[in-house]
């Protein structure tokens, strides 16, 4: 046999026995649906290990390998999906606390805003107040974590907000003669005051006379408001 001819036999019997291990296996794609569901729990461990140590640690004291350590992941974990434990904590804030303050539907908007003002004081009184308190005074020093908080939260919060103003403002239900993004202010400033200060509670009953006075305060002058009354009719 010819030197070239064992050399392409040995050739041959190589690729033969490499090409199952080279080809894909079957099922290899229906295999990731259970590696998706595993970064999906890895996800909701770490956010969940996030708010369970805020709990008890403040977050200056909480550090990435804690979270991990809590969720039982690696820190190389957390990193996939997070640049520092900020990140990690503003998300998880996000998730815990905008589904217990979500806009009202199904209302007129100066309804749907005194609501969601009553959910807000109810919500930054407890366990969620805590939370942005530290998240703002981390951002004092660290204005990557400002960034992050407003675009992970604030933001998106503020445009339902103006969408409602506006809607009030259309309707002859806020005065126009203030613009909205002061308006918008307005409503928030106290309750981030008593925030951050806690010189004051931040319960029901400041909820009650907080609403009542920034609903008189925005509230246009009469014949402003019988104006577009009649326009919208």
């Amino acid at each position: 046999m010819s030197t070239n001819a064992a050399a392409k036999r040995t050739t041959t019997t190589r690729a033969r026995t490499a090409s199952p291990a080279a080809r894909p296996a079957a099922g290899a794609i229906a295999k990731r649906t259970p590696g998706r569901a595993r970064s999906d729990a890895s996800r909701v461990a770490i956010l969940g290990a996030a708010l369970k140590l805020l709990e008890t640690t403040p977050l200056q004291q909480i550090s990435i390998e804690s979270i991990a350590r809590e969720a039982g992941v690696g820190k190389a974990t957390i990193y996939r999906w997070w640049s520092s434990k900020a990140a990690v904590v503003i998300e998880a804030f996000v998730q815990y606390h905008v589904s217990h303050t979500a806009i009202p539907k199904g209302m007129g908007p100066r309804e749907a805003l005194a609501r969601h003002m009553h959910l807000l004081v109810d919500e930054y009184g407890g366990f969620s107040g805590q939370i942005v308190a530290q998240i703002l005074a981390e951002g004092q020093g660290d204005p990557s974590v400002l960034r992050e908080f407003r675009e992970r939260f604030w933001y998106g919060r503020r445009a339902v907000v103006r969408e409602l103003v506006e809607e009030a403002r259309r309707k002859g239900e806020f005065r126009s003669d203030v613009e909205t993004e002061l308006q918008m202010d307005i409503l928030y400033a106290p309750i981030y005051l008593r925030l951050i200060m806690r010189h004051m509670p931040l319960d029901r009953k400041f909820a009650d006379a907080h609403v009542a006075a920034m609903m008189e305060l925005l509230a246009p002058p009469a014949a402003e408001a019988a104006g577009k009354r009649r326009k919208l009719a």
